[in-house]
């Protein structure tokens, strides 16, 4: 299922998804805001069929609070259970920007303007702050 998103609705989540995350409310008190993750950088992408579970690894920079006067760095997991739909465009290894929604009690990730991930259950996991830069390219893992 392609989902495509105006140019003005970029980035623009329901925050209640994140809210509900392991670490979206660290995400927020971190940047001040749930982050949007434009431009993140995909570091690892792990489909487990048999977990029903995809998990992406990103690596996301972007301005703190109201005075955006600083940067921080982190790398986070997200991962998505109950898969009821999965497309991903490869033509990079960034993302436009991630948004989160609730429709028919499902979550509907749309990554960037054409990728998206239905599911049943949507996490994020703050794995590092300020990982520096990573030692391998970028992987696609299927189990």
């Amino acid at each position: 299922m392609r989902r495509e998103r105006s140019q003005s609705s970029a980035g623009m989540s329901d925050q209640t998804v994140w809210a509900d995350t392991t670490d979206g409310g660290l995400l927020k008190q971190l940047y001040g805001y749930y982050p949007t993750l434009h431009d993140a950088v995909v570091r690892s992408v792990d489909i487990d069929r048999s977990a029903d579970t995809i998990r992406m690894v990103l690596d996301y920079n972007d301005m703190l609070g109201e005075d955006r006067n600083q940067h921080l760095s982190v790398r986070i997991c997200l991962e998505w259970a109950g898969i009821v739909s999965f497309d991903l465009p490869i033509g990079d290894h960034d993302l436009y920007y991630v948004e989160l929604e609730r429709e028919n009690g499902h979550i509907v990730t749309s990554l960037g303007a054409f990728g998206s991930v239905v599911s049943e259950g949507f996490e994020a996991i703050l794995i590092q702050i300020d990982p520096g830069e990573p030692d391998d390219t970028p992987r696609l893992r299927y189990q």
